[in-house]
C-alpha cells in the first residue's frame, strides 16, 4: 500500500471529486487562504520568529489571490454566455502574474456589474493590491525558490515586509473575493435556470 494510503482515518480527504475541474478554483483559493490565515496567527503570537517561517505564508496567501482571480473569471465567462453579452472574452490566459488576472477582473466588474459600486470599489482594490504585490513577486517564484530560472534573486535585495500588514490587508481583501465568488455563483446559477427554461420553451414551440 502507498504511504499515503497506509492509514484509513478521519484525517482522510478528496481531491478533483467535481465533474468540472474549473469550477474548484474558488475552493483550492479557500484552502490556501485559510491555511495562511492559520500560520500567520501562529507566528503573530510568538514575540519573536525566524525570517523563513514567513515564506510560505506570503506564498499561500498570493497564490488564493491568484485562484480566486482565476476562478473569478472563469465564472464571469458563464455570466456573460448566460447574459448574451456579445463580444466579451474574460478567460484568462494561463499566468502567474497578478497584474493581468486584476486588469481582467476590473474588466469583468464594468461589463457585469457597470451600477455597483461596491464591486466597482472591489475591482480597483484588487488592481491596488496586484500592482503592489508585483513588487514584491512578480512571478510567485519570491517566497517559493531563493533563485530565479536563471540563477539570479528571486526577490529585492534585502526585501522587508511586515507579517502584520500582510496578514490583515490579505485577510480583508480574500474574505471579499470570497464573497464576491458566492455572489457570482448565485448569479450563474439563477441566469442558468432562466436561459434553460427559455431554451426548453423555445424546443417545446418548435414542435
Amino acid at each position: 500500500m502507498a504511504f499515503y494510503d497506509a492509514m484509513n482515518d478521519p484525517s482522510t480527504f478528496v481531491i478533483s471529486f467535481t465533474a468540472n475541474p474549473k469550477r474548484d478554483f474558488g475552493v483550492y483559493a479557500k484552502g490556501y487562504a485559510r491555511a495562511a490565515s492559520t500560520l500567520a496567527k501562529s507566528l503573530l503570537e510568538k514575540p519573536r520568529f525566524p525570517d523563513y517561517e514567513a515564506y510560505p505564508i506570503v506564498f499561500l496567501y498570493r497564490h488564493a489571490f491568484e485562484l480566486y482571480l482565476k476562478g473569478l473569471c472563469y465564472q464571469a465567462g458563464l455570466i456573460a454566455y448566460f447574459k448574451s453579452v456579445e463580444g466579451e472574452d474574460f478567460q484568462y490566459t494561463p499566468t502567474h502574474r497578478l497584474e493581468p488576472l486584476a486588469t481582467i477582473f476590473q474588466k469583468i466588474c464594468a461589463t457585469l456589474f457597470p451600477s455597483d459600486a461596491d464591486i466597482s470599489q472591489l475591482a480597483d482594490k484588487v488592481t491596488k493590491f496586484a500592482s503592489e504585490f508585483s513588487q514584491i513577486d512578480k512571478d510567485s517564484f519570491g517566497y517559493r525558490y531563493p533563485t530565479t530560472k536563471s540563477g539570479g534573486n528571486a526577490t529585492n535585495r534585502h526585501q522587508m515586509v511586515s507579517l502584520s500588514s500582510f496578514h490583515n490587508s490579505m485577510e480583508e481583501l480574500l474574505n471579499e473575493l470570497e464573497i464576491i465568488t458566492f455572489g457570482f455563483d448565485v448569479e450563474e446559477s439563477r441566469l442558468q435556470e432562466i436561459y434553460e427554461a427559455v431554451q426548453n420553451l423555445n424546443a417545446f414551440a418548435s414542435e
